[in-house]
């Protein structure tokens, strides 16, 4: 019975040891859609430059929507950020940007609402 004990206490350590505070990260994923208007129609924003920033205004992925207009970034450690996306019309050389608001990632797979492009005025990559 100690030996029993006795192993089942190593293992533990072991097992401790295997996934401790620094090494052990959480990989979340974040989803989301794009759309846009274009002077006459509405359509998914397909093959759209997507970046996740943190509130330090620092890339932390990019990334660029398909054909449906969703993109998703993933192993994405728990903190706050925000979405960036910019894409050129198909039919004029108009530019179209937008931002989300501020998210928090915590363990869990973040849906963020639909975020419709809009008229590009002056682009930074930096919220005001």
């Amino acid at each position: 019975m100690l030996k029993k004990i006795l192993l089942a206490l190593f293992l533990h350590s072991i097992i401790l040891i295997s996934c401790s505070r620094e090494s052990w990260k959480p990989e979340n994923t974040v989803l989301g859609y794009i759309e846009y208007y274009d002077i006459l129609h509405y359509d998914h924003a397909n093959n759209t430059d997507v970046y996740l920033y943190n509130l330090d205004q620092q890339i932390i992925q990019q990334t660029t929507t398909n054909r449906k207009g969703e993109y998703e970034f993933n192993n994405i450690t728990n903190g706050e950020y925000y979405i960036y996306a910019y894409r050129e019309s198909d039919l004029t050389n108009i530019k179209y940007d937008g931002f989300t608001y501020d998210f928090i990632v915590d363990g869990y797979t973040v849906v963020i609402d639909t975020l419709t492009l809009n008229i590009k005025l002056n682009w930074n990559g930096f919220r005001k």
